[in-house]
């Protein structure tokens, strides 16, 4: 049976994840502390990975307990002079921030990274989540994420990293979440009026596309919204910043010979996509583990 076995918050966008025992579940539907801060520059504009591949260098530890954050950069992407103005970060040491929105706190060491003053911004209800209309948790299972990094000769851990979902589902195959978010539409009845001449080319076409499905993570209720569409940032070796060469094509390719006869992609405009956004319907409760089971 599927599982909840794994817990990552990411408090500081397109900065490392923190994993936890158990988190809970806000008046929003987020995880407490999961993107409860950004970065944005003096214009308001988001300075996050998308933005900019330096965000792969720094090595953050945080400890949310005392609002603090450790930053510092990591060697290997030194070493690997991948990243267009890596060379800046080389005079940086490592040290220890309040989390303060404003000004103070890390912006001073941020700044001096990207070359390019940043404010930081906090939200304490639901953070700043991708997706504003399903701000829940994002969820894979863990099978999926070892499939992908079979794909592309990286191992679990790089997988997890570049993908930064909330939530690892174990017990389950690869790419069992879709059926959450993009469950198949029903099997029509033969008429025995009809001949198969006259059906239409799409006999669903008078009907709503099937509705995702509602789930339970032990006490916990959700329901599936869709499946994440990806950004550049999975392309990249999270610690070097170095570009995976025909990352997008390649995934896409795998991913369209992989997709399971029970999931509906008539929404999707594109393969490359993984993982699923969930809207919550339980706040407040505490997610620390459990099975999963669909509605």
């Amino acid at each position: 049976m599927p599982r909840l076995d794994r817990i990552t918050l990411y408090p500081l966008k397109s900065l490392d994840g923190v994993e936890v025992a158990e988190a809970r579940l806000l008046p929003s539907g987020g995880l407490e502390h999961d993107r409860r801060w950004r970065l944005v520059d003096m214009e308001g504009r988001v300075m996050n990975a998308k933005r900019s591949p330096l965000f792969a260098a720094i090595r953050a530890e945080f400890a949310l307990d005392e609002r603090l954050v450790s930053l510092g950069i990591d060697p290997a992407a030194i070493a690997a002079n991948a990243i267009p103005g890596i060379e800046r970060l080389g005079s940086l040491r490592r040290d220890s921030f309040h989390l303060l929105p404003g000004r103070d706190g890390p912006c001073g060491w941020l700044s001096e990274a990207f070359g390019i003053e940043l404010l930081l911004e906090e939200r304490l209800d639901g953070g700043f989540p991708d997706d504003r209309d399903a701000p829940g948790p994002t969820l894979i299972s863990t099978a999926t994420l070892v499939e992908v990094a079979r794909w592309f000769g990286f191992d679990l851990v790089e997988s997890r990293r570049r993908f930064r979902t909330n939530l690892e589902i174990g017990g389950c195959d690869p790419f069992w979440e879709d059926t959450l978010a993009s469950p198949a539409r029903p099997q029509l009845a033969p008429s025995l009026a009809e001949l198969p001449g006259d059906l239409p080319a799409d006999p669903y076409a008078h009907l709503p596309p099937p509705e995702p499905l509602e789930f339970s993570v032990g006490d916990a209720s959700f329901k599936a919204t869709n499946v994440c569409r990806r950004c550049i940032v999975p392309s990249r070796d999270s610690r070097s910043g170095a570009v995976t060469a025909h990352f997008r094509d390649a995934f896409e390719a795998r991913r369209s010979r992989g997709l399971r006869d029970d999931v509906d992609t008539s929404g999707w405009n594109h393969a490359y996509r993984l993982a699923i956004n969930t809207r919550c319907l339980a706040a407040g409760t505490i997610l620390c583990g459990g099975s999963v089971t669909v509605s």
